[in-house]
């Protein structure tokens, strides 16, 4: 009788082990798993995470800072309502949800991306090159359909796999962050999503009183720059084709003779 009781204890006790060890292995199987979808929260923790890791490499990503504060937050504040301009826009999905922000880049690359969870980076380059708010807010809201369509969060999957994107949800270190920012930073977008992108645009800036032809302008000004690479242009191939359509591409219902508002960009850069 001893030794059956003894038997039926050792057997609970393995099968207690068993139990806790298939958890465990359950859980690290979840935590670790491929994801294909996102949620707005996961988006907005990765992109925090990213955020952080730029803020942190001064060497890629030189922050604006202004010897003069109060500019500074000028600049940041101007910069982030037009952010919050377009975000705030009806075809944006997660325009309630995303923690839409914006890190002014001291560098003279023309260029302008964005991260998981509605984080823009734009450089001091590509301010100096445009002309006009109308301009600014049109790369803006072309730029701001890859991250709201969860194509930065993909790409960012696709490279460097589910489960470093699980470990940084999990407030995991990843050895891989570092190289994160800089794959936003140099990520090129096919001709076909990239025509979406600015019809996409359009459709935002559509009902505000915007010049609609600001993201034609745009494009124009930037494939004019002799002086130096455009970043933005050459991952957002198919220039040509852009402005060919972007010229008979205006919706029927938007206003005419709207403002580019170029004074007021003027005194904000001029100043950089």
């Amino acid at each position: 009788m001893r030794v059956t009781t003894n038997l039926l204890w050792s057997v609970a006790f393995l099968s207690i082990l068993t139990l806790f060890s298939s958890c465990e292995k359950e859980e690290a199987i979840i935590a670790s798993k491929n994801q294909e979808e996102f949620s707005s929260q996961d988006q907005n923790i990765i992109g925090e995470r990213l955020v952080n890791q730029v803020l942190e490499d001064d060497h890629n990503f030189p922050i604006f800072a202004s010897g003069n504060t109060m500019f500074t937050e000028e600049l940041n504040v101007y910069l982030s309502r037009l952010v919050q301009t377009v975000a705030i826009s009806v075809p944006v999905v997660n325009r309630n949800d995303f923690d839409w922000s914006v890190t002014v880049i001291d560098a003279p690359d023309i260029h302008l991306f964005t991260a998981p969870g509605g984080h823009f980076f734009v450089y001091t380059g590509l301010l100096k090159a445009l002309n006009s708010e109308a301009e600014l807010i049109a790369l803006m809201a072309h730029e701001l359909k890859y991250t709201d369509e969860s194509k930065t969060i993909l790409s960012l999957k696709n490279e460097f796999g589910g489960v470093a994107m699980g470990d940084i949800l999990l407030g995991k270190q990843v050895s891989s962050i570092d190289n994160m920012a800089l794959w936003l930073r140099d990520l090129s977008y096919t001709e076909e999503e990239v025509l979406d992108a600015d019809q996409y645009a359009l459709n935002i800036i559509c009902p505000y009183l915007y010049d609609n032809e600001g993201l034609r302008s745009a494009i124009m000004r930037l494939d004019n720059v002799v002086e130096q690479t455009v970043d933005w242009l050459v991952r957002r191939p198919g220039t040509a084709k852009r402005l060919e359509l972007l010229e008979d591409a205006q919706p029927q219902d938007c206003g005419s003779n709207e403002s580019d508002f170029a004074d007021r960009y003027q005194a904000i850069i001029a100043r950089l």
